[in-house]
């Protein structure tokens, strides 16, 4: 998982975890740089453990948004493109993503 890298000293510097799982509260604890967390409305919410993220000196840095009318994976496979507002959303997340990584790498 992308978040145990940030917490390893391997050079990852931030992650983007969009509709995650298998997250658990220590991959937070030990996250050492900044979290773009995109959850759906399948994915658990994760209010608690992205607070140990935020309260982090690097935690200005890190964002979380919820999207409650998609399903999982609704970025990639199981995503119904012919949907505007699912391709909307999914366009919403590229954007967000790519500002993350601008700000979060400087």
């Amino acid at each position: 998982l992308a978040i145990q890298a940030l917490g390893e000293n391997c050079g990852i510097k931030s992650v983007s975890l969009v509709h995650p799982s298998m997250l658990e509260l220590r991959d937070f604890e030990q996250a050492q740089g900044p979290v773009l967390l995109l959850t759906s409305k399948d994915d658990p919410e994760l209010n608690e453990e992205f607070a140990v993220v935020k309260a982090k000196p690097f935690g200005q840095l890190s964002y979380q948004e919820r999207y409650n009318d998609r399903i999982h994976g609704f970025c990639g496979a199981r995503g119904d493109f012919s949907d505007p507002d699912v391709v909307r959303d999914v366009n919403r997340v590229i954007q967000l993503t790519a500002g993350f990584f601008r700000e979060s790498l400087k």
